[in-house]
């Protein structure tokens, strides 16, 4: 259902957004991606090749307004339709408020936030031209209200609230033209290869969710008929201090 279809990924020069890359151009997928080195993009590139996939990488770092739209342009010189955005890069920051300088603060939520809602404004023309587009976000449980469990830096937190208001308001306003917006919440993750299977035999809380998963709900997302619009997807699981915590036990 999705052979045809054109992504745009970002953050897709390694662990997750690689992954996502492949996986959909397994499935028939012409794929644009970002990746802020050029050594990146050539290995993401070359194992979807090896595998008779497209796919085209280009250089952009998302705290950088003048590099997202540069990007953009790049991405928007094709007259194909994008059918599908996928906001996947930001910065991790861990820590509390006075152990990180005000350039990994201001990097935190630039590439979090700033640069996800400049991308999708200046690619609204391209998702438009689709007969009906998808815009999936990787916010994180750090993005969920009262969601306080983690490691990461306050300003990651904050990254991740205001890209979900974000897409609350942006699902709103976009599904009257057919263009769905979903959020996804998932907790800490790990991406144990590209083809392994979802272990299914673990009980739950006992190991963290895999990056298989979270693509394979995604994927689910993206093939519901276009009356069927899932705009909040969130996830249970433990974090790694969870099962650190629990070894000690």
């Amino acid at each position: 259902m999705l052979r045809g279809k054109r992504a745009v990924i970002t953050g897709g020069g390694g662990g997750f957004g690689q992954a996502l890359c492949v996986w959909l151009a397994r499935e028939g997928v012409d794929v644009d991606f970002s990746a802020r080195r050029e050594e990146d993009i050539e290995k993401t590139c070359a194992l979807i090749a090896a595998e008779g996939g497209m796919a085209r990488g280009y250089l952009c770092d998302l705290a950088q307004p003048e590099s997202v739209s540069q990007f953009s342009s790049q991405v928007l010189h094709s007259d194909r339709p994008i059918d599908i955005l996928i906001l996947n890069a930001a910065q991790w920051l861990s820590g509390t408020i006075d152990e990180q300088s005000s350039s990994e603060i201001v990097n935190t939520v630039s590439s979090g936030l700033t640069g996800s809602i400049l991308l999708t404004q200046t690619l609204l023309s391209g998702l438009r031209r689709s007969d009906g587009a998808d815009i999936i976000a990787i916010i994180s449980a750090c993005g969920i209200p009262n969601f306080t469990d983690s490691i990461a830096h306050p300003a990651f937190f904050a990254s991740k609230h205001g890209l979900s208001g974000f897409l609350t308001k942006l699902s709103a306003h976009l599904s009257k033209e057919n263009i769905r917006v979903t959020g996804l919440y998932p907790p800490d993750f790990e991406l144990t290869g590209l083809d392994a299977h979802v272990d299914r035999q673990t009980r739950m809380g006992e190991r963290l969710v895999n990056g298989r998963s979270i693509w394979e709900t995604m994927r689910f997302v993206l093939t519901q008929p276009r009356s069927c619009h899932i705009s909040t997807i969130y996830f249970q699981g433990p974090t790694r201090e969870d099962l650190a915590h629990q070894a000690l036990i």
